[in-house]
């Protein structure tokens, strides 16, 4: 043991005695054994100003005091200032040892004293002091080798804050702990608040059990993301400050008035990034923390700090992680799917893993052509994503409703700007269209985040998920969201080059079938002949309107050779390296029709086992040929207007309309401004048709040209035959010209072929002599017509309506209507006839 007098520095002491005598006593024996008094007080704020200017080493404590506070008062200060002191006594009795104890003295000492007894208790009191330290320091240490091995060994946020708690409890004994941890940058928040239990370890509070009856429910719903308050506030609170705390912070009111907390110590924790992190330790005793334990605390912070950041750190790199096997399965999606409706559920299961929803649709932007395949939307169901369409949600009257198209195009403006909606902001978002009103109130969504998809760097598509729950997504969803709509535009635009090789396949390949069955396919001319002034005047007509791209509408009888026109218009053209594609409306029955304009999808009715690319795709980029389109069914004139109009199409059965670039040139033999006044005809399709009309002269009106026509027929026909016909008969000629070809050119090449077919010699003669009612009548007089035999009367009568009706037995226009028979009977009569109808 060491005595004073081996020390090398001398002590010091204070003595704390209203007792004169018997602190000077004492006074007399400490100095005579080197000690250095530095005072005598008698009262505790006596003592208090002492030790205030000069700390002593240690201090003699009489426990009973004649002043307003008592020893042990004094004593309770000392021990928060890490002063070691000892109890001077006499007579003490059980309650006032107890209350001694609490306050941790080195030593008792009983009056009277002993000198010897005086210096061992003094000697032993500050080998203890000496020795607690140290054993305080080994603490503290063991604590930060603790929570240093938990940051090795815990990377889940609430092992960790258990772990925390842990350790500091074996430092400073405490109730509750929270720790909360704010990302401003992230807009994330994560609280959670520990209580100990009767065993000595902790459990978690549910945050609603905290903040019962003290917020809204719309608070509670995003504690994930914000603080209910800003509780940051450094320091001891007990007592009155306690109080003017919970009148400030919500939190701390919560604590007070649910779990009885009266003391609060609050320990802020920096971070190596952007964020508002702070630990607080409660109990239900005031008063229970020291500035002594408020130090011993704030010495592993850092290491509390250290640990956060590595956890932080090492969820971001799992959250990156996650983002990119999130990615790789988008890839994996489309690359093992085939059609969109296939894929989109296996990418709204990858992005599920990442941050969850119930909801996802992809929706194009804008009016592409390739556009129409990649709208889909899917719904989470029993943990599983399956396709909706529009008929899930909505009464199909409404779908077709001009409105609800109107307010998806108005909805595509919001849709190019990320955006998250989220609680108010949502509600507000759902008033704006028809389409997110119903679709929320419908599948029950209460928020909702889009990004664009960029394609070549224009917006093509928006990417939308949608949640049941009010605050579901957050800022740094928004962005993760983004990230990975990038990875899904590469894969849509691959999906979509590849659709688009398809159906560019496709289109080649049907071309090309349908140029070689135009091939084959006999023209009335290979070249327009004639130099009437009546065709002159077409020419001039058709060198004005074929640079434009307006609509052309092409009149005039039956074989005046109106495709002809249609042609040269089309190679006179800008779109002349592209296909003419020629629909005759009144060669199909009208359920075959649409499906010949518009296509279909494959399973779309009954028979469609393949999709089929209609005329009006086939002709994108080209021309478009309506022949007959008087012929053409009511119910398909409002299709065809709305594809001049909006200049897109729909598959039947497709999901969404097809941008077209066509022309249109249509022709009609009928009157179509008397179609219109009939009630048979649109009239908003006729003035969509009549921007530019050609009327095609018949060939009465074309005298000049019958002879040119004549001999360019006969050659052709000379050379199909294999006949050396060299030229015709001046009576055939004359016949020719007079007559009033009610047939037109058509007529005039049968006649030829007729000729030719029975001719003998090189001069062509007419098989039969060219006799019409109109030209009969005015030449010969009533009474000295000829009367032609039953047979070859009734011959030529089935001849000419056929002639008329483009060689139509039935329906509206067929040669049965026009001579007022039935079909049937008209065909017996055609076999028994030998009439046959020329193709």
């Amino acid at each position: 043991m060491l005595f004073p007098n081996d020390l090398t520095l001398s002590p010091t002491i204070l003595i704390v005695e209203d007792e004169f005598l018997i602190a000077n006593d004492l006074r007399r024996i400490l100095e005579k054994a080197g000690y250095w008094v530095i005072g005598m007080a008698g009262s505790v704020a006596e003592a208090r100003d002492i030790v205030v200017e000069q700390p002593p080493d240690i201090v003699l404590l009489d426990i009973f005091l004649d002043s307003e506070q008592t020893g042990i008062d004094l004593a309770h200060w000392l021990g928060a200032q890490n002063i070691p002191f000892v109890f001077l006594s006499a007579n003490l009795t059980d309650m006032v040892l107890e209350a001694a104890k609490i306050t941790q003295p080195s030593g008792f000492l009983n009056k009277p004293f002993r000198e010897k007894d005086v210096l061992t208790t003094l000697e032993i009191a500050r080998y203890r002091h000496a020795h607690n330290e140290e054993a305080k320091l080994r603490k503290q240490q063991a604590i930060q080798i603790a929570v240093n091995n938990a940051i090795v060994t815990i990377q889940d946020r609430d092992q960790l804050c258990l772990a925390i708690a842990s350790q500091i409890d074996k430092l400073v004994p405490f109730s509750f702990l929270n720790l909360r941890i704010g990302l401003p940058d992230e807009a994330s928040f994560y609280w959670v608040m520990l209580r100990k239990t009767a065993l000595g370890t902790f459990a978690r509070i549910p945050l609603a059990t905290l903040l019962s009856g003290g917020t809204s429910d719309e608070l509670m719903a995003r504690i994930d993301q914000e603080a209910p308050d800003k509780l940051d506030e450094p320091g001891i609170f007990s007592g009155e400050a306690f109080d003017q705390l919970c009148e400030r912070y919500l939190t701390a009111r919560s604590c007070r008035d649910n779990f009885g907390v009266r003391s609060l110590a609050l320990f802020p924790v920096r971070l190596n990034r952007n964020s508002l992190a702070n630990i607080n330790i409660s109990s239900t005793v005031a008063d229970n923390f020291t500035q002594k334990d408020y130090e011993a605390v704030s010495l592993i912070i850092p290491q509390i700090a250290l640990a956060l950041d590595n956890l932080l750190a090492y969820e971001e790199l799992e959250a990156s992680r996650q983002t990119k096997a999130t990615e790789l399965a988008i890839v994996n999606a489309f690359r093992n799917g085939e059609a969109i409706a296939d894929i989109i559920p296996q990418v709204a299961t990858a992005i599920n893993e990442l941050m969850p929803f119930d909801l996802l649709a992809i929706y194009r932007i804008g009016r592409i052509v390739e556009s129409s395949a990649i709208d889909c939307t899917v719904q989470k169901r029993d943990g599983i994503f399956v396709t909706l369409t529009e008929k899930d949600i909505l009464p199909g009257a409404i779908i077709d409703q001009p409105v609800w198209k109107q307010a998806f195009d108005t909805m595509e403006n919001s849709l190019i700007e990320p955006t998250i909606n989220v609680g108010q902001t949502f509600e507000e978002s759902q008033q704006r269209t028809t389409v997110t009103q119903i679709y929320g109130e419908t599948l029950a969504l209460k928020s909702s985040m889009y990004v664009p998809i960029y394609i070549k760097g224009q917006p093509m598509a928006s990417l939308v998920l949608a949640s049941k729950s009010s605050y579901a997504f957050t800022k740094k969803d928004l962005r993760v969201l983004e990230d990975i709509s990038s990875q899904i535009a590469l894969a849509l635009e691959n999906l979509l080059a590849f659709e688009r090789i398809k159906v560019l396949s496709e289109q080649l390949e049907q071309e090309k079938t349908y140029l070689t069955e135009e091939i084959k396919i006999s023209h009335n001319f290979e070249e327009i002949i004639g130099a009437s002034r009546a065709l002159q005047t077409v020419f001039d007509s058709i060198a004005q309107v074929a640079p434009t791209d307006y609509t052309v509408l092409i009149m005039g009888e039956t074989g005046t050779g109106k495709e002809l026109i249609a042609r040269a218009i089309h190679n006179a053209s800008a779109r002349r390296e592209r296909a003419m594609i020629k629909v005759n409306c009144a060669a199909l029955p009208p359920q075959l029709i649409e499906s010949e304009l518009f296509g279909h999808e494959r399973g779309s009715y009954t028979g469609a086992t393949e999709k089929r690319i209609g005329k009006f795709e086939l002709a994108n980029g080209g021309t478009l040929f309506l022949d007959e389109i008087g012929e053409l069914p009511p119910e398909l004139q409002a299709k065809i207007l709305r594809a001049i109009q909006e200049k897109e199409i729909e598959r039947i059965g497709g999901k969404g309309p097809i941008l077209v670039d066509v022309r249109i040139i249509a022709a009609t033999n009928r009157h179509l401004q008397q179609e219109v006044a009939d009630g048979r005809f649109r009239s908003d399709l006729y003035y969509r048709l009549n921007v530019f009309p050609i009327v095609v002269p018949p060939l009465r009106e074309r005298q000049d040209d019958i002879v040119p026509l004549a001999l360019y027929f006969l050659k052709k026909i000379s050379k199909k035959l294999g006949k050396p016909i060299t030229g015709i008969s001046n009576e055939s000629l004359q016949q020719m010209v007079s007559y009033a070809w009610p047939g037109n050119i058509r007529e005039l090449e049968h006649v030829l072929e007729r000729a030719a077919i029975l001719a003998k010699k090189s001069t062509l003669e007419l098989a039969e002599p060219l006799l019409s009612d109109s030209v009969s009548n005015a030449a010969v007089p009533p009474s000295m017509v000829a009367v032609e035999p039953l047979q070859k009367t009734m011959r030529a009568a089935i001849l000419a309506a056929l002639d008329r009706a483009g060689n139509r037995i039935r329906g509206q226009g067929g040669a049965a209507e026009l001579l007022n028979i039935k079909p049937t009977t008209l065909e017996a009569r055609m076999k028994k006839l030998n009439i046959k109808i020329r193709n």
